[in-house]
């Protein structure tokens, strides 16, 4: 699968109630195995599900913003029921019937159990990832 076929992709629930859809994939750096080439790899650790196509097409959804407080109440407002899904509640993404329709992304919970995207914004800034230098 590549990250494009998940960006806007529908998102039901355990239900089979659409949610949303992809406005986001969160990746994060881990250290590689033993014997990689690489330092660190990539690992899926999320998606950003939301509600209203505007917040995805401005990218405030993406994490906070800090700024003059025009652009910190427009990221607010576009971030404003977005919600988080991180990779363990993802059961699979079925590709679309069409090429150039969206795919859709099947969760292992409902709806409601997925927690406010502004409440996981803080671990986001605060965690340094391996092979930053930070920490």
């Amino acid at each position: 699968m590549r990250l494009a076929d998940l960006m806007g992709a529908r998102v039901r629930d355990r239900d089979g109630r659409e949610i949303g859809h992809v406005s986001d994939v969160r990746l994060r750096e881990h250290p590689a195995p033993d014997g990689a080439s690489a330092d660190t790899v990539l690992k899926v650790e999320g998606l950003v599900v939301a509600t209203r196509v505007r917040a995805r097409l401005i990218a405030y959804d993406h994490r906070p913003v800090d700024g003059p407080w025009p652009l910190a109440r427009l990221a607010r407002r576009a971030a404003r029921g977005a919600r988080w899904a991180p990779w363990p509640v993802v059961a699979a993404h079925e590709p679309p019937d069409r090429l150039g329709d969206l795919g859709t992304v099947l969760l292992v919970v409902p709806g409601a159990e997925l927690v406010p995207l502004t409440d996981v914004h803080h671990g986001w800034n605060t965690t340094p990832s391996p092979g930053s230098g930070a920490g």
